[in-house]
Parts: structure tokens; C-alpha cells; sequence
């Protein structure tokens, strides 16, 4: 299960990551806005950069027109690019209290050997 079941927050995300890219607008000034902290903003920034790696936001052979406040990337790029973040799955990978593999292996070999009931199965 997700961190988060609140089916709003994918397009909360991408509504700052539009704020911070298209419009060019500070990383704080868009965590004001969102109700979020900074930090917060920062990682999912760092989770758009890695779903719109492939994209080429650059278009080496022309001059850089920026406009004011905007960044150099245009509306036609900004198009190819995935807003939506999905939110990540909780649940943990491995159990702290776990036995490793080679122990239970062991284990089933002896029971076998002294011909007990696997109970627990």
C-alpha cells in the first residue's frame, strides 16, 4: 500500500512541478503555495528529473531566449514531459527479524533428516 491512499496527490505534484518548471517560479515560493516543505518539493523535482530523462529539453542549435522570469525550456518540450509523480509504494522490502535463507534451508534439511512433522506448513 502506498504512503498516501489520497487519490489527490499525483496532480497536487503536478501542479508545483508546473509551477516550478513552466512558470519559472522559486523552489520556496512554490512550497508556500502547495502547503508543503521545501525539501518536500526538492525530492519531487528529483523524481520528475528521473521520469523525463529521456526527453531533451534543449535545442542545442538555437540561441538561449529566455524570457523574464521564465527558464530557457519552451512550451513545445515542456509537451513531451510526464507531470504526473506517482506515489511509491511503502511497504518494506525485507522483514528486520527475518531469518536468512541458508538458516531455514538448514533447518527443513535437519527436520528431514530426523523425520519430524513440518508443522508451521
Amino acid at each position: 500500500m502506498a504512503y498516501s491512499t489520497n487519490p489527490n496527490l499525483p496532480k497536487a505534484r503536478t501542479f508545483a512541478m508546473q509551477m516550478l518548471i513552466r512558470e519559472g517560479l522559486p523552489l520556496q515560493v512554490v512550497a508556500n503555495r502547495c502547503g508543503v516543505h521545501r525539501s518536500t518539493i526538492w525530492r519531487w523535482k528529483q523524481r520528475w528529473d528521473v521520469l523525463n530523462q529521456n526527453v531533451q529539453l534543449t535545442n542545442d542549435n538555437r540561441p538561449n531566449r529566455s524570457q523574464g522570469y521564465r527558464t530557457s525550456v519552451s512550451d513545445f518540450r515542456l509537451a513531451a514531459c510526464t507531470w504526473r509523480i506517482p506515489t511509491l509504494v511503502s511497504r518494506p522490502r525485507t522483514s528486520p527479524s527475518a531469518l536468512s535463507q541458508e538458516i531455514v534451508t538448514q533447518v527443513l534439511a535437519v527436520r528431514a533428516q530426523l523425520k519430524r512433522v513440518l508443522g508451521w506448513l
